[in-house]
Parts: structure tokens; sequence; C-alpha cells
């Protein structure tokens, strides 16, 4: 199975350095970021890596691994590494990314990804944790098929933590939820992961997840009161002294999520007459650091 990798930044690079040793991994790339990367040398975590690019392969599956602000221009340009039988795999925050991809490819299989990692790029240096949990598969997951089943085999082979689960809108809404509260709020306060677990930033975040939760079940999304938790949980347990992505957008003035994370579950609340007014108060507040800091 040829697997090209489209986006370079943390999540991209983490993913491939991941799989480095995989005799048929590509990045894939245009011809001008085809001379721009071979002239740059990238750093994961001190170490070197030398990827294949490639500007012109057709791929079994393409991990779509870019920002959210960047997708339909790489959907453009990804024609050359696609064919009817190309597989999709998403990897990027927030609940958008997998019905735009079908809506380009509606002919291609477009897989539900999420992935769970502590990872921040610096020009060309990556620091990257391990892969906590690469999530994928169709929306439903009861009789897996043969992609799905190689991919197992494939990840597990590499020792990358992954789950195909039963219900992957949902695990798609999980992180989504874990990203509303945890992304805007470090990002707002430029706080790691650690720093966020103390008693007054705890209860902001909950608020936000409890927000969060309502909108989500307005929408029969089977997110569960446990998931409620479990989300909770997760904050409560931080111990790391990275930061979120956003955070490190948002303080090196690069171009940001922020509005895939506020703004879209702002107008989801607005659509069904349901209050966020926590929600609200994080993004009205993060896009004027934002604005202020430009």
């Amino acid at each position: 199975m040829k697997i090209g990798i489209l986006g370079f930044g943390a999540v991209g690079i983490s993913v491939y350095y991941e799989l480095k040793d995989y005799k048929d991994i590509y990045i894939l790339v245009d011809e001008a970021r085809k001379e721009k990367y071979e002239n740059t040398k990238f750093y994961v975590n001190e170490n070197l890596i030398t990827p294949n690019y490639v500007t012109n392969k057709v791929m079994n599956l393409v991990i779509v691994a870019v920002k959210n602000y960047d997708l339909d221009n790489a959907l453009d340009s990804i024609t050359p590494f696609v064919n009817k039988n190309t597989i999709l795999l998403p990897l990027l925050n927030g609940i958008e990314a997998h019905d735009k991809i079908k809506e380009r490819f509606p002919f291609n299989r477009v897989l539900y990804g999420v992935i769970n990692i502590e990872a921040n790029k610096n020009g060309n240096k990556i620091k990257a944790s391990k892969i906590i949990n690469l999530q994928y598969g169709d929306e439903y997951n009861y009789n897996l098929k043969a992609p799905l089943m190689f991919l197992r085999k494939l990840f597990n082979s590499y020792k990358i933590n992954n789950n195909i689960y039963h219900d992957m809108k949902r695990r798609m809404w999980l992180k989504w939820m874990l990203n509303l509260g945890i992304n805007q709020y470090s990002a707002l306060y430029n706080m790691t992961y650690l720093e966020m677990n103390n008693k007054d930033s705890l209860e902001y975040l909950f608020n936000i997840y409890d927000e969060v939760y309502k909108v989500a079940q307005a929408y029969k999304i089977n997110l569960t009161f446990d998931d409620l938790e479990y989300t909770k949980n997760m904050c409560r347990n931080f111990k790391s002294n990275r930061v979120t992505s956003l955070t490190d957008d948002v303080n090196n003035k690069r171009k940001d999520e922020s509005y895939y994370f506020g703004h879209k579950l702002i107008s989801l609340a607005e659509a069904k007459n349901i209050d966020v007014p926590y929600n609200k108060k994080i993004y009205k507040d993060l896009c004027k650091k934002i604005e202020d800091n430009k």
C-alpha cells in the first residue's frame, strides 16, 4: 500500500516520523514545495529526517494533515495523487474535514480520522510526543473490511497506538469538545497543559464542555455523559509542559484555526437556539487577543 501524507506541519511530520521506515510512504508536494523541502533539513526531536517527496504518484491512502484554513487549496492540488480507488484519511482538528473532502471526492472512500498528539513546529524543527491515539475508520465500524485491517496491522507493527471505534463521528466530536476548551483557553491565557490544571481554569473548561455536550445532543451525536466526564478527567490529569497547537500559532502570530473551534460551535448552537455563553465569551476574547497581537 502506497501511503502519502499531504501537509508537512507538526501533525504530518509526526505521523511520517513514526512511519518513516515503511517502504512506501511519501510526502505529497507540488514542484515548488519539493524544491524548497529538499533544500531544508527537518528535525523531529533533534533527529534528522529525509522524506521521499513526490509530485505525481497515485496513492492507495492519502493522509490529509493540513490546517483547516488550507484544506480547500490542498484539495485543489491533490488530483495527481488520487484515483477512484484511493482512500482519504483526514487528521484535521474540528468536525468539517470529512464532509468537505467527501464533497470534493464523492466516489472515493473517505474515512473519519482523529489524532491525539502533542506536537509543535518551529521552522524546520518539530517537538512531538509519541502518537497518543490515532483513530480512524468509516462512520460506523462493526465488520471491518480489508483496508482497515491492513492499516491496523501496519500501525501495530510500528507500535503506533491506534484504534478503530464503532462510532467514529462520536470520536471526532469527543476530540473537538476537548479542543474547544483547551485550545481556546490555553491560547487566550498562554498556558501549558499543566498550567490549565487548576481550579479556576478547570471550572471554565468544564462549563465549555457542558455547553458543547448540549449542542451535540441537539444534533443527535452519540456523545454520552460518560464521554463528558472522560473529557473533564483528561483535563484533571494534565501534566505536560507543552502548549496546544493553537497556542503555538497565536504566540507566533501565525494564521490560526480559532474560527474552526469557537465560531463553528456558536453557529451550530444558534441554529438550535441553544445558549452557549462560555463559548461565546472565550471566542470573542480570543479573537480580540489575536487582533490586538497583529
